[in-house]
């Protein structure tokens, strides 16, 4: 009798047990409620994302912050943080300790410059932030450089000016600030204008990617060039600075421009060209594309995956016959 009796209180407490155990890990865990809720919610929700410009006075960059804002606030209810670098490359870096400050999980960088631009990249990878580089390359340790394929963009643009001028004439070039879409666009270019002998760069000034600069410093070179046929800026507001020079000294009909983007002003410029002379072409680039690209691999590298070194996106020449029906 008494090993029976004991056998049930054995019984009996292992009962117990068994049940404040169960009670306590619902408490716990949350029960079946909150554990549901815990696999039910979108990857990354709430994530808190940052990006910096080189400048956000470039259309360009409104449409990529566009596109980022969208996928992040959008599609992830998640927080962006807008830095413009002012083309100020100590600048570039306060904000981005600020906003590493602020709980940042994921960077995309359009650096002020390629090299100073590293400092920016140690402080993000030494906080575990990956770094994804958009438009512009960092020298560092960034994780994945996205953007178009610049290089080609100058291709385009010296093939462009090879048939319209039939292999001969006198060129301008307008180039830009030391980053790497600037250097890529430029050699591509440069590279490739060579291989027309009868076609001569007669001038080459620096207007830092602004309109005023650039309309700045081609007033000097009309001034000390009386004879030029076709003018290669590095983006659409340098190209558009260059119109602008051209309308004020009255030789708007002496040369046709071109640049790089495919901002909406120049499309327009170009749409609504009817001398072929002045705004002819761009190579346009895909600013949202590379903002979405830019957000979507950034997931990826935070999943842990792994992901090129280098992601190109395909650029295509605007001129007039095709203005007409192209958009960012």
């Amino acid at each position: 009798m008494f090993n029976k009796r004991g056998m049930i209180l054995t019984l009996a407490i292992a009962l117990v047990f068994a049940l404040t155990v169960n009670v306590g890990a619902w408490w716990i865990f949350g029960g079946d409620d909150k554990q549901e809720a815990n696999t039910t919610g979108k990857p990354h929700e709430g994530i808190k994302v940052g990006i910096t410009f080189m400048t956000t006075d470039n259309p360009f960059f409104k449409a990529m912050e566009d596109a980022v804002r969208e996928e992040v606030e959008g599609n992830l209810n998640g927080t962006l943080l807008v830095s413009n670098g002012q083309h100020d490359a100590a600048k570039q870096l306060a904000d981005v300790e600020d906003m590493i400050v602020q709980g940042i999980e994921l960077l995309l960088l359009n650096p002020v410059d390629y090299e100073a631009s590293e400092s920016i990249v140690a402080a993000a990878k030494e906080a575990g932030i990956p770094v994804v580089c958009v438009d512009g390359d960092s020298i560092g340790n960034r994780d994945i450089f996205i953007a178009s394929n610049n290089y080609k963009a100058g291709v385009i643009n010296a093939e462009y000016v090879n048939e319209r001028l039939n292999g001969k004439g006198k060129v301008v070039v307008i180039n830009g600030n030391p980053v790497s879409a600037v250097r890529n666009r430029y050699n591509g270019f440069m590279e490739t204008i060579k291989k027309y002998p009868g076609i001569e760069v007669v001038a080459e000034q620096n207007g830092n990617g602004k309109k005023a600069d650039s309309m700045e410093v081609m007033e000097n070179i009309l001034q000390a060039q009386p004879e030029i046929d076709a003018v290669f800026a590095i983006n659409d507001p340098s190209a558009l600075g260059v119109v602008a020079a051209a309308q004020s000294a009255g030789r708007a009909d002496e040369f046709f421009v071109m640049g790089v983007d495919g901002a909406p002003n120049a499309v327009k410029a170009i749409a609504n060209n009817e001398t072929g002379m002045g705004m002819a072409a761009t190579a346009a680039q895909e600013p949202a594309k590379i903002g979405r690209l830019g957000v979507e691999y950034g997931l990826m590298l935070l999943d842990g995956k792994e992901v090129p070194d280098e992601l190109p996106v395909p650029v295509k020449l605007i001129t007039s016959e095709n203005a007409a029906s192209f958009s960012w």
